[in-house]
């Protein structure tokens, strides 16, 4: 009977559903609640200017639209609005750009938005809320040595003021650890600490994440990812709106 008993205790823990859980991020991730002395102690320009209009995307298939939001609220944040202004929406923003291919790339059915589809949609967006001359430039990832030395510049140089952003485009799997994630996927780059090489994501998939950095390696090897149908890596957007 004892025997019978320990097998009964045995098989009902090892079918658990709790037992196989899988934890929330996976080691190439650590959440902002953990490791916020960067941001505290360091000016961090970026971060506070896109948190206060840190946002979930409005279904599986928005993530470009809910950066575009992010980055563009928070291009503005220098701006007095006036009382008669909205705050951009990701449905604000896709009604006032009135793009065929990104109102049909996203929301059900759509298939996402490439990385060279993406930085047409960011001008045109920029341009629809008052920048005259946004700059908006497409790097492909390639892992190489070459790549790795411009992105790290363009970290550092991007890290110095609010006048500049970064979305970066990679496979969500590689940052978050979870096999299900194997999508690609947009989010803006909120920060970057120079002494520890770890990027601050704004993961707009709230669903399941909140903000948390990843190693300069994991960003790259994410970015570094051939998307669906493409010849072409994914890899990140630098963004100069301009006034």
């Amino acid at each position: 009977m004892k025997s019978k008993i320990s097998m009964t205790v045995f098989l009902i823990l090892a079918l658990s559903p709790t037992s196989y859980a899988a934890p929330k991020y996976g080691p190439p991730a650590t959440r902002l609640y953990h490791s916020r002395d960067f941001v505290k102690k360091h000016p961090a320009p970026d971060f506070w200017s896109l948190f206060p209009y840190y946002i979930a995307q409005q279904d599986a298939r928005s993530c470009s639209v809910a950066a575009a939001a992010m980055i563009l609220n928070g291009a503005r944040a220098k701006r007095n609005l006036d009382a008669s202004e909205e705050l951009i929406t990701q449905k604000g923003l896709l009604a006032r750009v009135n793009l065929a291919s990104w109102n049909q790339g996203v929301g059900d059915g759509g298939r996402g938005i490439a990385l060279d589809e993406y930085g047409p949609l960011l001008e045109a967006s920029f341009k629809s809320y008052g920048f005259k001359n946004p700059i908006i430039l497409t790097r492909h990832a390639d892992g190489g040595s070459e790549f790795r030395k411009d992105l790290l510049e363009e970290l550092l140089e991007n890290e110095k003021s609010a006048d500049g952003f970064i979305i970066a485009n990679y496979l969500q799997s590689e940052f978050t650890g979870d096999p299900e994630g194997a999508v690609g996927h947009y989010a803006p780059v909120a920060a970057f600490d120079s002494k520890s090489k770890k990027v601050l994501i704004l993961d707009p998939d709230r669903q399941y994440y909140e903000p948390y950095w990843v190693s300069l390696e994991t960003f790259i090897k994410g970015m570094n990812t051939l998307d669906s149908g493409q010849k072409k890596s994914r890899g990140y957007l630098l963004i100069k709106p301009g006034k």
